[in-house]
């Protein structure tokens, strides 16, 4: 690329285009958007290069001639000097589109949809604020006012903050997450900035802006926000092969289908290698990824290699450039759990997905070969599925649960899955997908074989900037005394402290008890709540609106109680194990197994079979035992699961689980036909019945 070409290029997309976690309706909170905010300094903040014209002048002889590559990559030359000819149109019809053209469509900055839905949403605060003050008055002479003099413009931003910061009450009278944290509050002023730039067309004023840090400084220590950013720690390799196999084995989460569950697995590791974003991952269609037969250069036996395109990142500026990763399989795998061959094979061969109409079994991969004297054979996927997502949702049936035609899995969908399977764990920290880009930042940062253009490729930023302010870790992963004595550094064990494993205990409340979850309804609030509903007629209207209030409380409060309790269990849980031992009597005995949860069915507990065989010593048994496994989770994306049933017993509570994925009353567990009706994958065309002649047969 021409010189000039790279300036322009990283003028148009080094401010708004590097960012990593900006806002949507999806992402865990609002001060994520603070990344694609804070790419400049305060002075010069949301200042887009681009804005300021080409940054060469136009009599460079660069913006004349380019590379000979360059003319074939980007234009024709005789169809320019054609079209300068104005033979497409009439000389007429450009002297009226000059005049006619509206060019308001070009005068706002382009943001990406969350980030204008969060704009819309702090002017609409801004309106009501500005009504509160007076009625009959334009909204936009309080844009200008707050332009004017630096004290009254002071004093009117000062107590919108103000006002802003005691909503508690959102639309219907939803309770109002409001801001918690200090960095929260900074970004809400930056967004303001944006939705008073867009309003009247000009900045705002220098010294407004500098007066309003100290304003921001003040209001966080009134209302007591919270200083401390969110820890940016690391899913290491380690803390993934447990996140995947607590996510396969546990019975303690349903996903409906047994093909989400499989979701959640192949989502983590297509994220884990190249620290993609999540969103980029979760809108992968099957057009996106390529299966190739590869000769090994080195002598070794032939590859299967895994390729992706992640061409759905941050388009909001405009189409950029697709970063297409590359995973040459582990033949020898230790793990299978950490294999992304073993599922995203198990997805195609699922549904059929290559060309080859007789490919339909894992197995027959060992019999495919490369033509002599050709490095590579693609092994190609069916065209009609190419704008089919991978990741899809379920949708209930009037048989069941079945997978979506054309729905994918939201962000938000998926981060409650991760989640919950890290309470499950025994996970302190809330697991979220940014834990492995956060991971896959700093590995790639110390990787010999990564260079830092690599790295922010990888990455998809612009520069490094992005990368040191939001992914290098704040918990320092380096033995610093170690290096300062001059010993060897305990890199492995730092490294472990800081991940986001390192405090995983089994023994971590995972949800409340039935007695912590009734003593809810001993609190002043709900009892207040409750007294309050005499009022009303049982059935009116008022009446059931008041019913969903209290259930709405209860279960704010329960949540709460729950997060409080997980607080505080690591500090609590260690004192009364150091006094056990002071006294001899050693840690207290596990508690009692979980009988609440239903046992693992034949089908999950193939599939953890066939992920935990052994590792093998020839090549033809590898073969075969990654062909066991791909067919376990082809089988497995069949079983039907059902919804997870309530953690708290509760009085008449009906099971929301399908007819046919619940035990049959008459059938024993350990009997021989109780595991064949269990064993039966639940198409929408096999029900229980069905299950049962098919035995019966």
């Amino acid at each position: 690329m021409a010189r000039r070409q790279r300036r322009v290029a990283y003028a148009a997309t080094s401010d708004a285009g590097d960012s990593d976690a900006s806002f949507s309706p999806e992402d865990e909170d609002l001060s994520d958007i603070d990344e694609e905010l804070s790419s400049k300094d305060d002075d010069s903040l949301f200042d887009v290069e681009g804005d300021r014209g080409p940054v060469t002048d136009a009599t460079d002889t660069e913006d004349l001639f380019c590379d000979e590559a360059d003319v074939g990559a980007e234009f024709d030359v005789e169809d320019q000097i054609q079209l300068f000819g104005g033979n497409v149109h009439p000389p007429e019809y450009y002297r009226q589109a000059v005049l006619n053209l509206n060019t308001s469509e070009f005068d706002s900055e382009d943001y990406s949809p969350g980030t204008t839905l969060l704009l819309d949403s702090v002017e609409e605060n801004w309106r009501l604020y500005c009504g509160t003050l007076d009625k009959n008055r334009d909204i936009r002479e309080y844009y200008e006012y707050s332009q004017g003099e630096t004290s009254p413009a002071i004093s009117l931003l000062y107590f919108f903050f103000e006002w802003s910061l005691n909503q508690k009450e959102g639309k219907n009278g939803r309770r109002k997450r409001g801001i918690q944290k200090k960095s929260t509050l900074g970004t809400y002023w930056k967004v303001f900035r944006l939705v008073f730039e867009r309003a009247l067309g000009d900045k705002i004023d220098p010294k407004v802006n500098r007066s309003m840090h100290k304003v921001l400084r003040k209001l966080a220590k009134l209302h007591g926000l919270g200083d401390q950013k969110r820890e940016n720690r690391g899913m290491t390799i380690d803390d993934l092969k447990e996140q995947i196999e607590t996510t396969l084995s546990t019975t303690k989460k349903s996903f409906k289908l047994g093909e989400l569950r499989i979701y959640a697995v192949l989502f983590l590791l297509l994220l884990a290698a190249p620290g993609a974003r999540p969103t980029s991952i979760l809108r992968l269609r099957f057009g996106d990824t390529k299966v190739v037969l590869s000769r090994d250069p080195e002598g070794g036996p032939h590859n299967l290699l895994i390729k992706y395109a992640l061409a759905f990142t941050k388009t909001f500026l405009g189409e950029k450039a697709t970063n297409t990763i590359t995973i040459p399989e582990t033949i020898f795998d230790p793990c299978l759990f950490l294999s992304p061959h073993v599922f995203l094979l198990g997805i195609l061969f699922r549904h059929r997905a290559f060309c080859a109409r007789h490919l339909i079994s894992p197995h027959q991969l060992n019999n495919v070969d490369i033509s002599p004297g050709e490095r590579e054979m693609l092994l190609p996927l069916r065209e009609d599925l190419d704008n089919i997502p991978i990741f899809r949702q379920a949708v209930e049936t009037l048989t069941g649960y079945e997978l979506s035609p054309d729905k994918p899995i939201s962000y938000g969908m998926m981060a409650a899955w991760i989640k919950r399977i890290g309470e499950i764990l025994g996970c302190q920290y809330t697991t979220i997908p940014y834990n492995l880009r956060y991971n896959a930042a700093n590995e790639l940062d110390q990787s010999s074989w990564i260079s830092e253009a690599l790295r922010n490729l990888t990455l998809d930023h612009a520069d490094s900037g992005p990368f040191r302010r939001h992914y290098l870790g704040r918990q320092v992963g380096a033995d610093v005394w170690g290096i300062i004595r001059g010993q060897e550094p305990q890199q492995a064990l730092v490294k472990q402290s800081n991940s986001l494993g390192h405090s995983i205990s089994k023994r971590r409340p995972i949800d409340l008890t039935p007695e912590q979850a009734a003593s809810i309804t001993t609190h002043p609030l709900i009892r207040r709540l409750t007294k309050g509903l005499e009022a009303f007629r049982r059935g009116s209207k008022d009446y059931k609106e008041a019913r969903r209030v209290i259930r709405k409380e209860k279960h704010r409060l329960r949540r709460e109680l729950k997060q409080r309790i997980r607080d505080e269990w690591t500090a609590n849980q260690a004192v009364e194990d150091i006094e056990r031992q002071l006294q001899g009597l050693g840690f207290a005995k596990p508690a009692a197994a979980d009988t609440s949860c239903r046992p693992q069915r034949p089908a999950q507990k193939r599939l953890m079979e066939a992920l935990t065989t052994p590792l093998v010593e020839t090549l033809e048994a590898a073969y075969h035992r990654r062909g066991n496994a791909i067919d376990a989770v082809v089988v497995y994306c069949a079983v039907e699961e059902g919804c997870t049933m309530p953690t708290v017993p509760r009085r008449h509570a009906v099971s929301k689980e399908p007819a046919d994925s619940r035990p049959r009353p008459d059938l024993p567990a350990e009997s021989l036909l109780y595991t064949a009706v269990m064993s039966v994958p639940c198409h929408e065309k096999i029900q229980p019945e069905e299950a049962v002649r098919l035995y019966e047969l």
